[in-house]
């Protein structure tokens, strides 16, 4: 049975899963960089964290608070890696020379980052039974509102969690019972295709682009970007996705759509007053543009490329956001090809791999 748990990241998917699992009962340490200092600080001065929101509220102080990894890592049972994709790789390399045998590493959201963490894993060396899985999307949608105070948008209901390989998912689920209430998917790929991220975040962030320059951090996406075009653009890019997630067998678990209509008739959908509240994005270089395109947007198009499949709008958005930004989003994203996979390689072959079937 788990007790202590690491959650690695100062910011607010770290904060809100220090507060919600020491709530729970459980010995939680929250470690980040140097970086971090001044979140961190605020948590001991503010003797924990508020949590508010819909999972529940409370001030919840977390049993360590450190930037030293070893002393983060080396005593946890779970750590829970909470960071953006772009530093996935810098938390591998941290936490690989401490994790203890029979640990598990989870990271969320997942956005492919597995396929990051077992590749400096298997450079570095770690003890053959830590299980590396990742989460379907995030925790929570979450914001931190002040010091140490962070607001939670929806309920923390049951997470789809996979291992890579896919074949040690029901171990990581029976060796971290009781944490979250968790439910195995296929493989990691299945997660990241039905992210509902890249399909909500690009196109309406693009198309809101004039009104976040002008309004800058006061732009709410959830407020001041849902337009009919809003909806209509993540519609499109929902349908190509329902024609890829068919290729693998998969259908959606819920309507992006849906929720972005819910959403804008607010008023008689109470339970998304919250959303209203979670700032952002405040320009075209955040997380909803820089992270979903470049990882589970790249990889859709990468399978839907490999599959057969036509994505005519994913792709347009996709190639919008680098031509504004100035990045390769597919090109060095986390891809098929990027992940290691060879162009001859059928997606079978593929899936094969990632479940641990061969």
């Amino acid at each position: 049975m788990v007790k202590n748990i690491t959650v690695i990241g100062g910011g607010s998917t770290g904060h809100a899963a220090t507060a919600y699992l020491t709530g729970k009962g459980f010995s939680v340490t929250i470690c980040d960089t140097e970086k971090f200092d001044k979140e961190l600080k605020e948590i001991k001065e503010n003797k924990g964290i508020l949590l508010r929101g819909r999972a529940g509220r409370g001030i919840y102080m977390p049993a360590c608070i450190t930037h030293d990894f070893k002393k983060a890592v080396e005593s946890a049972q779970l750590v829970m890696v909470c960071v953006p994709a772009a530093r996935h790789e810098e938390v591998a390399n941290a936490i690989a020379p401490y994790l203890q045998p029979g640990s598990s590493v989870l990271i969320l959201p997942g956005n492919l980052g597995s396929f990051i963490f077992q590749k400096v894993f298997k450079e570095k060396g770690i003890p053959e039974d830590v299980i590396l899985a990742e989460m379907e999307g995030n925790l929570c949608p979450c914001r931190l509102a002040s010091p140490a105070e962070v607001t939670v948008g929806l309920p923390i209901r049951t997470k789809r969690v996979a291992a890579l390989p896919g074949n040690k998912t029901e171990e990581f689920i029976k060796r971290n019972e009781g944490v979250l209430d968790f439910k195995a998917n296929k493989h990691v790929l299945e997660g990241a295709l039905l992210s509902d991220n890249y399909v909500l975040h690009i196109g309406t962030t693009l198309l809101a682009s004039s009104t976040i320059e002008q309004m800058g951090e006061k732009f709410v996406l959830f407020q001041h970007g849902l337009t009919p075009y809003a909806v209509s653009c993540v519609e499109a890019i929902r349908q190509e996705r329902i024609k890829l997630l068919a290729k693998f067998g998969l259908e959606e678990r819920d309507s992006a759509t849906e929720f972005f209509e819910e959403l804008i008739d607010w008023k008689n959908h109470p339970e998304y007053s919250v959303f209203r509240t979670l700032d952002g994005p405040d320009s075209l270089h955040h997380r909803y543009i820089e992270e979903d395109a470049a990882s589970c947007a790249a990889m859709a198009l990468s399978c839907a490329k490999k599959l057969g499949v036509d994505m005519p709008v994913l792709q347009s958005v996709v190639t919008l956001a680098c031509a504004v930004n100035g990045k390769e989003y597919i090109k060095n994203g986390r891809t098929l090809e990027n992940a290691g996979f060879s162009d001859e390689m059928k997606m079978e072959e593929i899936v094969c791999c990632i479940t641990g079937e061969q």
